[in-house]
């Protein structure tokens, strides 16, 4: 692979590589020693209560096992569906099983953090100086180009195709890139890419979420009412999960999901109706997603 400077960028086997020496106009990295596997970027923990769902299971087939079919899925939906977890999902499974030696979740929501989450990665896996923003990430992508070690780069919530622009991984039989995004661009069909629509929890997948979530603190509730709060909140994956945060948060108070429904009927300020703490690492409460959704 040539490189931003047009040098030819080299990579020695072995059980570690990191360097890089310039030599004759190469770039060549040397072997060290490195723990294998090796995570670097904070990984959103499974969601509680995860639902396998079509859009999993689409993710998981079109990476396929050993050799991925298609070397980048894109998960693209609105927000509040669900795309992280899916990402962390699939992330931690092929951590967990073994089918990965390095994984990198990237924070991808502009080009300055994802020209800092790589020169990160540079740094660990290619003694790159941690504060060369301008030549790390081009030197953990030439790393990447090279490897043979099996990895998996997540960018999670690109919010403008331009800002991956020029730091694409690049296409390696032994690597796979998944990417989460609010938008639907041209790019994401490009180059050996796909997209994966993700939408609203089924019928079935959200009382399936709402009751294995609240089997410990109301493992009463009629089915009936938890469909009709699903119904009420739209299915959302972000709703049902803060709704039944609060739900547990109440339960000793004797709340229950008909009560909650009618206080979404009551049009209460949705801050009234947020849980103590968010759920599943999320960061955004419903009212936010929804006033982003309104802009």
């Amino acid at each position: 692979m040539a490189g931003e400077h047009g040098q030819v960028v080299n990579v020695l086997s072995g059980s570690t590589v990191v360097g890089p020496v310039i030599q004759g106009g190469q770039i060549t990295f040397t072997t060290v020693q490195q723990s294998w596997p090796l995570q670097i970027g904070v990984v959103p923990a499974v969601a509680d209560a995860f639902q396998y769902r079509d859009s999993a299971l689409a993710l998981s087939v079109a990476a396929g096992t050993g050799t991925p079919v298609v070397l980048c899925q894109v998960l693209a939906g609105m927000g509040g569906v669900g795309k992280t977890q899916l990402a962390a999902h699939h992330a931690n499974s092929l951590l967990v099983s073994g089918a990965l030696d390095l994984l990198v979740w990237v924070n991808a929501s502009s080009a300055q953090a994802v020209r800092q989450a790589y020169t990160q990665a540079a740094a660990q896996v290619a003694s790159v100086d941690p504060s060369d923003f301008e030549e790390g990430p081009q030197l953990f992508l030439a790393w990447l180009s090279t490897t043979s070690k099996r990895w998996l780069v997540v960018l999670d919530d690109v919010q403008d195709s331009a800002d991956v622009n020029r730091l694409w991984p690049p296409h390696r039989a032994c690597g796979q890139v998944v990417v989460t995004t609010r938008r639907r661009d041209p790019l994401w069909l490009s180059d050996g890419r796909t997209q994966i629509d993700v939408g609203h929890f089924t019928v079935a997948e959200s009382l399936a979420y709402l009751r294995r979530r609240l089997s410990r603190r109301l493992p009463t509730e009629p089915e009936e009412d938890l469909a009709e709060l699903a119904e009420e909140l739209g299915h959302l994956p972000l709703a049902l999960a803060q709704a039944a945060s609060y739900l547990i948060d109440a339960a000793d108070s004797g709340l229950t999901s008909r009560h909650y429904r009618e206080m979404l009927r009551e049009r209460r300020p949705l801050s009234e109706l947020a849980p103590t703490s968010l759920p599943d690492d999320q960061t955004s409460t419903l009212a936010a997603v929804l006033a982003l959704r309104g802009r």
